[in-house]
């Protein structure tokens, strides 16, 4: 039982990551009233912005949809050198194009300065623990990479969390277009207390962490 719970857990998540990315590689068509662009036809002339967007979208769907992989020693495992060349996508994708194009982009967020503050803190709390795991692993600190990593993936996850949050704010509490997106922009606090719930609940997965390496 405890095993199915698992599976269907991650099965969720997995279902929910590759959405998030396929939406964000939707905009590739360039179509520049697509989606969230046609609320943004004032920044159409700023081509730095562009960039930082199409930059931001497709290093994330990159971070999104192979991050998963990482956490299946079945599918990929820990010590090969495909566990390696995916984790380095992952985390260069997330410190050197995603976190800090999601740093510029928060300064021409809607909702004003709380929601540029939200999203500032969001980069930062989802570049930090990815530097974390990087860190470790260049340490050879397996259990410290271990765990940083995933709290690495539940920010990376934020995404999801925002698109199931919008409309939950604004259609079933119906609250105003303008505190939908303020609230939205610190919604990812959420990744960080569930990053800390699964540490707490995985403590004998960590102390055994050298037989699931093996």
């Amino acid at each position: 039982m405890k095993n199915l719970i698992f599976y269907t857990l991650w099965l969720i998540v997995i279902f929910f990551a590759l959405y998030l990315a396929s939406i964000a590689l939707s905009y590739f068509s360039f179509d520049m009233n697509y989606g969230f662009l046609k609320a943004k036809q004032d920044m159409l002339s700023n081509k730095l912005w562009i960039v930082f967007f199409f930059v931001h979208l497709f290093f994330g769907a990159i971070a999104t949809s192979i991050g998963w992989v990482l956490f299946f020693k079945k599918l990929v495992h820990f010590k090969s050198a495909w566990h390696k060349r995916i984790g380095k996508v992952y985390i260069y994708s997330i410190l050197l194009f995603t976190g800090p194009t999601g740093l510029y982009l928060a300064f021409f967020a809607e909702g004003g300065k709380w929601a540029t503050l939200g999203f500032v803190l969001m980069s930062v709390a989802w570049m930090l623990p990815t530097y974390m795991a990087f860190y470790f692993i260049m340490n050879k600190n397996l259990k410290e990479h271990y765990r940083w990593i995933i709290r690495s993936y539940c920010m990376t996850l934020s995404g999801v969390t925002l698109r199931l949050f919008m409309p939950f704010g604004a259609r079933v509490v119906e609250w105003d277009e303008e505190t939908t997106f303020v609230l939205s922009s610190y919604i990812w606090i959420f990744n960080v207390i569930l990053g800390e719930i699964i540490l707490l609940c995985n403590k004998k997965q960590q102390e055994n962490l050298d037989a699931l390496i093996e």
